[in-house]
């Protein structure tokens, strides 16, 4: 059904100059602006529910986005890109400002936790695992154990940890990938 319907909403954009609505909105245009917003908002909606994982957090950053589209709308070039594209440019910086500005999820890295943590993992896949997991998770280093815990455990992808750390995104790809690397190597022993 949700296919069917983003889909649906995909015509509806490709049948709609978004780049001339967005230019009108720029001259301030009100009625413009409410067009677009019931144009691309289920869009915009979307990308800010997926990257910010909870609803009400979500439909603060659109609300957001909705406010930046209409004060920045005059920066917006046609030659440079698609409306649709720099709209959900903007959708994405104000989700990312948002996570980075969230405070730290308390997640204590002692022997417990870290152990609590590597038993509901290995429950999911190799219940007899936990006690090899949680042993090899507490001889990562501190920042490795945590980026792992944040994306296997709490569900965070990388764009968002980047965000949380406030650190590249390469950063944070080569420090998951030592880290998984080390973990092999220790469970393999």
């Amino acid at each position: 059904m949700r296919q069917v319907l983003d889909s649906h909403l995909e015509d509806i954009l490709e049948r709609v100059d978004l780049e001339d609505i967005l230019e009108r909105v720029a001259g301030g245009d009100r009625v413009a602006f409410r067009e677009l917003y019931r144009l691309a908002g289920p869009k915009l909606f979307g990308i800010c529910r997926r990257m910010m994982r909870d609803r009400e957090a979500a439909q603060d950053a659109f609300q957001d986005v909705m406010i930046r589209i209409w004060e920045k709308s005059p920066l917006f070039d046609r030659t440079k890109g698609e409306a649709m594209g720099w709209m959900s440019t903007l959708a994405r910086n104000v989700v990312f400002n948002r996570l980075a500005d969230r405070p730290a999820a308390v997640l204590s890295m002692s022997h417990e936790e870290t152990a609590a943590v590597a038993e509901s993992i290995a429950i999911r896949r190799d219940p007899g695992l936990a006690s090899d997991l949680g042993s090899c998770l507490q001889e990562l280093e501190h920042k490795y154990r945590r980026c792992v815990i944040l994306v296997y455990h709490y569900g965070l992808s990388y764009e968002e940890l980047a965000a949380h750390k406030g650190v590249p995104l390469g950063t944070i790809k080569t420090w998951i990938h030592r880290a998984i690397g080390q973990l092999q190597l220790c469970l393999s022993q």
